[in-house]
């Protein structure tokens, strides 16, 4: 008989999916078609103070992924507490609008861009574009060459996770790993990569008493763009159904969505006890799964709390204009969120 924590969570996965349309980094992927390029006006922000002396613009993936949307608000609040104009574009997924975006709004005179792109490949032109016209810009989460980042270190956050998951591990299994799962979307990149890697590499290199498997038993699946939380539970359905045999799995996920998919997936193949889950994120689709009752298999994810974006890049921004000396790369905090710390740093409302 199917729990009715299984039938909760695949309705979210279902919600989840809706809201993606994608990966994501949280992340992050493009659409699978791509949408005719924006041809009206940015819209500017609700309020504009009449004394501003900046002019941002933001160039926002996707307002419908839930992720995008968090950092959008705490940008639009951070601008207005600042007392600088904000200009808005987003691209829907798409990054023939993330380039046309671009153009829109260097030509309503922004000082400076603030791209939160998940498409790596366009990134080198709208960077040209802006240096070209004089105009700032700082791309949030994907790294291009020659410009500000602010946002994730995959590799540092996947270390955070591990640390927190080495204890975890001890306790469960004695420290012994038989098996180690990584998913994540490889056309993401390094950026994305290494968030397994940092996880990974933390264990097997800086872990005391964690025995990690041999390379053979290291296995690495592609989350793919669009339909990452079902792709994942079937991943790992067919994974655990061809290795019958192994009792302690090590699964480590690029972002809460896919996690939600594997969850999904060990729940409806009955091995609960093989698994141990970490993923990266710490957003809503974990918060529902923790307070759901799941701990016990989806562990940890490592936080990237978007709605702190705001308040960290908007007075970056203003420094950058300002003149002064800002760090070509600014990384957030990371911070495993479990069961133990929830509701200290997201209490329910």
């Amino acid at each position: 008989m199917v729990s009715r924590r299984i039938i909760l969570l695949l309705s979210s996965i279902i919600v989840s999916f809706t809201m993606l349309a994608t990966f994501g980094l949280s992340a992050c992927a493009p659409a699978a078609e791509p949408a005719p390029p924006a041809e009206e006006p940015a819209e500017t922000a609700a309020v504009e103070p009449a004394d501003s002396q900046w002019t941002i613009g933001f160039n926002n993936f996707a307002d419908s992924h839930e992720f995008c949307y968090k950092v959008h608000e705490g940008i639009r609040e951070a601008a207005l507490e600042h007392g600088v104009e904000l200009l808005y574009t987003e691209s829907e997924m798409d990054g023939t609008r993330m380039i046309s975006n671009t153009q829109v709004l260097i030509d309503q005179g922004a000082d400076l861009i603030i791209d939160f792109n998940w498409i790596p490949e366009v990134g080198e032109t709208m960077l040209q574009m802006a240096q070209e016209a004089g105009v700032e810009l700082i791309s949030m989460d994907t790294v291009y060459e020659d410009t500000y980042y602010f946002g994730v270190d995959g590799y540092k956050a996947g270390e955070v996770l591990a640390e927190y998951a080495e204890s975890v591990i001890k306790d469960r299994w004695d420290g012994k790993v038989e098996a180690l799962v990584g998913i994540y979307y490889v056309g993401g990149g390094d950026l994305v990569l290494d968030r397994v890697l940092g996880f990974k590499d933390y264990l097997k290199e800086k872990a005391t008493g964690i025995d990690m498997p041999d390379e053979d038993m290291e296995f690495i699946f592609d989350a793919g763009a669009d339909e990452q939380t079902l792709d994942a539970r079937d991943t790992i359905t067919d994974f655990l159904t061809a290795n019958p045999g192994l009792n302690n799995v090590l699964v480590i996920t690029h972002n809460d969505e896919t996690g939600a998919g594997v969850f999904a997936g060990v729940e409806l193949s009955g091995r609960e006890d093989d698994v141990l889950l970490f993923s990266h994120g710490g957003d809503t689709p974990f918060h529902d799964h923790l307070r759901g009752g799941g701990g016990d298999v989806w562990v940890s994810s490592v936080a990237y709390a978007p709605e702190t974006y705001g308040s960290q890049v908007i007075p970056m921004a203003i420094d950058i204009l300002e003149g002064k000396d800002v760090p070509l790369f600014v990384f957030l905090d990371h911070f495993p969120l479990h069961e133990g710390n929830i509701d200290e740093y997201y209490p329910v409302q």
